[in-house]
């Protein structure tokens, strides 16, 4: 009798454990299913946005084509004009001599470094503080007299360096600007030449996301 009474007491736990299950599977579902229909996809988003990319974090199809991942030519659509100075552009890499270098940290690619949706630092980046010592440790170890002592992690996230334009501290610019004043004589914002197409984001729609971009 006592055997009975726990067998029953076992079949009770574990369709009371399958009944919560099933309850919490449909919970998700329809919370889910609430969220297509209303167009609430910023619950889908997987971490943090990168602060520049705040204006359009509810239009995913504006880097996302369905479930692909996002590309070097989807970056491009809206960073080509400042890419054109790029210190450490593709021709650069495509060069045999820094074949190592690209084994290293796979430069060509821009979700290597920038990758929307997780843990970042600064500037949209979401590798290590210290990327740069992958290529650049030398630097810090006697090749630069000026750069001894400094730390690993500081080439960038202390403001100094620019992966992608070092113009403001390459060596003709620091003898051009040497002796300047600290300020202009008369303080002035320069002419913006960028004129943005969007001045709000774009209407998500979310079952065109799932689509693939397709109506």
């Amino acid at each position: 009798m006592a055997k009975t009474q726990r067998s029953f007491l076992s079949l009770s736990a574990l369709f009371n454990v399958r009944n919560t299950v099933i309850v919490l599977c449909l919970l998700v579902m329809g919370w889910l299913g609430a969220a297509f229909a209303l167009d609430h996809k910023t619950i889908f988003l997987p971490g943090v946005t990168s602060n520049g990319h705040l204006l359009f974090e509810a239009s995913c199809a504006s880097c996302h084509e369905g479930f692909k991942p996002v590309s070097n030519d989807t970056c491009m659509r809206c960073h080509e004009a400042e890419m054109a100075t790029d210190a450490h552009g593709p021709k650069k890499f495509r060069d045999l001599r820094w074949a190592a270098e690209l084994e290293k940290l796979e430069v060509l690619t821009c979700t290597t470094c920038h990758n929307e949706h997780v843990h970042m630092f600064d500037r949209g980046v979401h590798l290590k503080p210290d990327l740069c010592m992958i290529c650049h440790e030398g630097i810090i170890q006697g090749e630069l007299a000026s750069h001894k002592g400094f730390s690993p992690d500081g080439c960038w996230t202390a403001g100094c360096h620019n992966f992608h334009d070092h113009r403001s501290i390459s060596t003709g610019f620091l003898r051009q600007s040497m002796g300047q004043a600290d300020m202009l004589p008369k303080p002035a914002l320069p002419a913006r030449t960028f004129k943005p197409e969007l001045t709000a984001p774009p209407q998500p729609d979310l079952g065109k996301e799932l689509l693939g971009g397709q109506a």
